[in-house]
């Protein structure tokens, strides 16, 4: 039972966090309104996921084995930004030499130039995002799906899923990147260390571009 609720209510909540997205971008035309309301709907999102996962609160079998010490967990979660920052890199350039995919990616550049232009939307890309995306792809479609499937299974099913909600055309590279962030999920049984890892590629990417 714990199972069903902790997945329905971040599913739902997940979903109505879309909606209020989708809703703004429809309703406001004007940027210089739409990115401040954009940052205070992922924020409020972020918060609200986090209140209904621990409400709601499941632990799967991925998170049944002990917590990594301090030290582990520094190491899985800073070096899963460095493997998730290696591997966007090689599939890029295997996407762009060999499957004729755009050199930068559409997602990536649309960010970078709105983070530019309204520096507080960096809450959005660095925190709020990794967070929700977290909680959705790996603790719901991931974690609480091996419940029902094998680990690589479910790990296969979700990355694939973050992979097509990116929707830039670079499949491949966000299908990796979502495998490691469920691998070092599975490896440390802590989902703060999947975030930690998502948080700190997401704010390389953006000093590196």
């Amino acid at each position: 039972m714990t199972l069903k609720k902790n997945s329905l209510s971040l599913l739902l909540g997940y979903l109505i966090l879309v909606l209020c997205q989708q809703l703004s971008f429809r309703l406001i035309s004007n940027n210089d309104l739409l990115y401040p309301l954009q940052t205070i709907i992922n924020l409020a999102g972020a918060l609200i996921l986090l209140f209904l996962s621990k409400h709601f609160n499941h632990q799967n079998q991925l998170e049944e084995k002990a917590a990594p010490v301090w030290w582990q967990f520094t190491a899985w979660a800073g070096g899963g930004a460095l493997a998730l920052l290696l591997f966007q890199k090689i599939f890029l350039w295997f996407e762009i030499t060999f499957l004729s995919q755009p050199v930068i990616s559409e997602n990536t550049s649309q960010l970078t130039a709105i983070a530019a232009k309204y520096p507080y939307y960096l809450l959005v890309i660095v925190v709020t995002e990794p967070i929700i995306e977290e909680l959705l792809f790996r603790k719901v479609l991931f974690g609480n799906l091996t419940f029902w499937f094998k680990p690589w299974q479910a790990a296969l099913f979700s990355s694939l899923l973050f992979s097509l909600a990116h929707g830039d055309g670079h499949f491949l590279t966000y299908s990796v990147i979502g495998l490691i962030l469920c691998f070092i999920y599975a490896k440390t049984g802590k989902l703060s260390a999947a975030m930690t890892s998502h948080v700190l590629m997401n704010l390389l990417v953006l000093l590196i571009n």
